[in-house]
C-alpha cells in the first residue's frame, strides 16, 4: 500500500500530504464515514475507486483502522500506597 492514513483533528494536518503520502481523517468518524471521507480525498487525487472500500494508487485497500498505542504488560501487580 502506497498511501497511509493518519487520524488527526480537523485543521491540524492537510487532507493529503504528498511528501509522506498520508491522508488525514478526523478521529471521531464511524466506519462508514471514514471510508466515505477517504474515498472523497482519493477521488480528488484522481485515484480510481472500486465500488466498495477505499483503494490506494496501487489498487490495495487502505487500512482505515484507528491506531491503538502499544501498551506495556507485566505479570507484576500494581500496588497502591496509601
Amino acid at each position: 500500500m502506497c498511501i497511509r492514513v493518519r487520524f488527526a483533528s480537523i485543521g491540524t494536518a492537510p487532507p493529503f500530504d504528498a511528501t509522506t503520502q498520508t491522508i488525514a481523517l478526523p478521529p471521531g468518524l464511524d466506519r462508514e464515514r471514514t471510508v466515505t471521507a477517504a474515498r472523497a480525498i482519493l477521488s480528488e487525487l484522481a485515484v480510481p475507486q472500486a465500488r466498495f472500500g477505499a483503494r490506494c494508487f496501487c489498487g490495495e485497500p487502505l487500512d482505515l483502522s484507528p491506531r491503538v498505542p502499544q501498551q506495556r504488560r507485566s505479570d507484576e501487580q500494581v500496588m497502591k500506597h496509601v
